[in-house]
């Protein structure tokens, strides 16, 4: 059975990257039951965050203006669990109400844009992934077994949704009862080796969005908790994350709390020496302290020794104002799943092609998905911070 461990200290952040500017509900020194509502945001009240735990409120960080970057909490076991009144038979509007007010609504990614779905926009699709080939990453579908029930009702909700598609992703060869998910969700199954346990791959393929027609992904796991919610009326308190990487005295897989505390989590599992942690996997992983709210996955890095003097070349070409040369490569050509041609893409990003970009796909795929690509290439500067900045680009010209 899979540990759990809920951390003395937890944490939110605000879940965009730009401005997220929110009305307090909750002050420091307030005692908060798991799941209830901290705080809602300003331009639509419906959308809150909540609790991840029971807890008194430690500190909040606010900038001025209102604008959100964290709030923490301490542990407080008897502060109980906040439960939420589920309509009976309830319509897409309701559920999404319903969602927005339990803070479940950032479970959805949206792209274009990769952030949470937030405001009355509805998707064309909606991807469901239990597939993860990211190096460390574990088996959703291991996560979900006894969930099926969940998995049904979630489903259900997500069918109210969208009038488009539900693409559900799967391991190839992997069984998963669906008998009860009407005819709407289409089952995907996927190859076993990365870059396949992505959203963005399947996205690109099946549903591709644009900015009149968004796409959302979300996690089974996230996917079953929703289904606990139309079940019980409660969030469900812990997901699973899996801990690895050459740092790690042996893999963990654990049941934690979201926003737990990263370095609590990893007393006593690490190898002795300097070790970079990250939320995430070693290839899209980011620095951190604290879970991310997406995140399953935490990877401990032995730090390297200082590296020793580079060729002249490679180092001329560093110092050089021109960007570091994208050399073509089997493996880069698989970077992408052999969904598009991938040095074309490469091109039209790094040159700001952003008509050519949109025709090869860019608005299906977010930073995570070029990761791999950054990773066998070394670019620099990054594709994936370039595909960034074509995006919020095309966002601020008023979408494609």
């Amino acid at each position: 059975m899979t540990e759990t461990r809920i951390t003395n200290e937890a944490l939110i952040r605000s879940p965009f990257r730009g401005d997220f500017r929110v009305e307090l509900l909750v002050k420091p020194g307030d005692l908060v039951a798991q799941g209830q509502p901290v705080l809602r945001a300003t331009k639509a009240h419906a959308f809150t965050m909540t609790a991840p735990m029971s807890a008194r409120v430690a500190s909040v960080d606010m900038d001025r203006g209102h604008r959100l970057n964290s709030i923490l909490f301490y542990y407080e076991p008897d502060a109980g669990r906040h439960a939420f009144e589920v309509p009976d038979s309830p319509s897409g509007a309701e559920i999404w109400t319903l969602l927005a007010n339990t803070g479940l609504w950032r479970a959805f990614r949206q792209r274009p844009g990769f952030a949470p779905a937030f405001g009355e926009v509805r998707p064309s699709a909606i991807v469901v992934m239990a597939h993860d080939t990211r190096p460390g990453a574990g088996c959703p579908l291991d996560w979900v077994q006894e969930r099926g029930a969940e998995i049904k009702a979630g489903l259900a909700a997500l069918s109210t949704l969208t009038q488009g598609p539900i693409f559900l992703v799967k391991p190839r060869g992997a069984e998963i009862d669906m008998r009860s998910a009407g005819g709407r969700v289409r089952t995907i199954e996927a190859p076993a080796t990365h870059p396949w346990g992505l959203a963005g791959i399947h996205i690109l393929r099946h549903a591709p969005a644009s900015f009149t027609h968004p796409v959302w992904d979300i996690h089974i796991e996230a996917l079953a908790d929703i289904g606990a919610l139309m079940r019980t009326g409660h969030i469900p308190e812990t997901r699973h994350v899996a801990l690895s990487g050459p740092g790690m005295r042996n893999p963990l897989l654990l049941k934690v709390q979201p926003g737990a505390d990263i370095r609590e989590l990893l007393l006593g599992k690490v190898v002795p020496g300097k070790h970079l942690v990250l939320s995430g996997s070693p290839i899209d992983g980011t620095p951190a302290r604290w879970l991310s709210w997406g995140s399953r996955q935490i990877t401990v890095l032995t730090e390297p020794e200082p590296a020793g003097r580079r060729h002249w070349l490679r180092a001329a070409l560093g110092r050089s104002s021109r960007p570091l040369p994208v050399i073509p490569t089997a493996g880069l050509d698989q970077a992408l799943g052999g969904t598009v041609p991938v040095m074309p893409l490469i091109r039209a990003i790094s040159s700001g092609d952003t008509e050519s970009a949109i025709a090869l796909g860019a608005l299906s795929l977010v930073e995570e998905d070029l990761a791999l690509v950054d990773y066998i290439t070394q670019a620099d500067p990054p594709i994936a911070a370039q595909l960034r900045l074509l995006i919020d680009q095309v966002a601020e010209e008023g979408g494609i």
